[in-house]
C-alpha cells in the first residue's frame, strides 16, 4: 500500500539483482534480522563458511541500517558479486503543482554539478536518474584541518497514479553506484498499480 490510500502498488524487483529486506522483525518466518541475514547467507553461499560468515554479516548491517522514512529497502547483491550497495524507496503524495525534476531534486548543495538524466518506462512514464555528491567535513584530529570525504548520491524518480516515487542509493563507493545506475531505472518496471474497492464503488457512481 503506498501513501495514497485510493491507489495500491506492487513491486516484483528483479530477484537475481535486488533482495528485498524486512522493515521490521518478525517478519514471515524470521523473528529477527539475525535469523534473516543467516538464511539468506545459507542459500546465496552455501559451500564457503568463511566467506558466508562475511556476507551474513553484510546482510545484517544493511538489515540493521535501514533510512526510517523509506517504503522499501533493498540490498543490490547481483549473483555474481560485482557490485552491492542498498537502495531505498520513499513513496510520498504527489505534488502536481510541481514538476518531476523539482520534486527530484535534493534539498543540499551537491559538491559538484546535479548531473540529470530522463528515461521512459512502460510502467510510470517518465523516470528522472539524478547523480550529486556530498561532501563532508570531518575535523581531522592531527591540525585541526578539515578532510572532505565524498559520498556520491543517486536519486532515481518516477511519478503515478498520485504517488512520488524516490529511489535513493548513497555510497562513498562511486563505481558502486555506477553499476546500481541502470538496474535503478529498471527497477521502475517491476512496478504494477491497482485500484483498490473505493475508486471502482466511485468510478459506478
Amino acid at each position: 500500500m503506498g501513501a495514497n490510500a485510493m491507489t495500491t502498488y506492487e513491486i516484483e524487483p528483479d530477484l537475481e539483482l535486488w533482495i528485498p529486506v524486512p522493515r521490521s522483525f518478525p517478519e514471515d518466518s524470521w523473528d529477527t534480522a539475525e535469523q534473516w541475514a543467516q538464511d539468506l547467507a545459507e542459500i546465496a553461499i552455501p559451500e564457503d563458511p568463511d566467506l558466508r560468515q562475511v556476507y551474513q554479516q553484510m546482510a545484517l548491517d544493511v538489515a540493521n541500517n535501514q533510512v526510517a522514512e523509506a517504503e522499501h529497502t533493498l540490498w543490490y547483491s547481483p549473483e555474481d558479486g560485482h557490485a552491492m550497495g542498498t537502495a531505498h524507496l520513499m513513496v510520498l503524495d504527489d505534488d502536481p503543482e510541481k514538476s518531476l525534476a523539482e520534486l527530484a531534486m535534493p534539498g543540499y548543495e551537491s559538491a559538484t554539478p546535479i548531473q540529470s538524466s530522463e528515461y521512459q518506462s512502460d510502467s510510470v512514464g517518465q523516470i528522472l536518474q539524478l547523480t550529486a555528491v556530498i561532501a563532508m567535513e570531518v575535523p581531522s584530529e592531527d591540525d585541526g584541518s578539515a578532510v572532505m570525504p565524498a559520498v556520491g548520491h543517486v536519486r532515481t524518480a518516477a511519478r503515478s497514479h498520485g504517488l512520488l516515487f524516490l529511489l535513493e542509493a548513497y555510497d562513498a563507493e562511486l563505481s558502486t553506484l555506477g553499476f546500481m545506475m541502470d538496474p535503478m531505472i529498471d527497477f521502475f518496471e517491476a512496478v504494477t498499480f491497482v485500484d483498490d474497492e473505493l475508486d471502482s464503488e466511485m468510478d459506478e457512481n
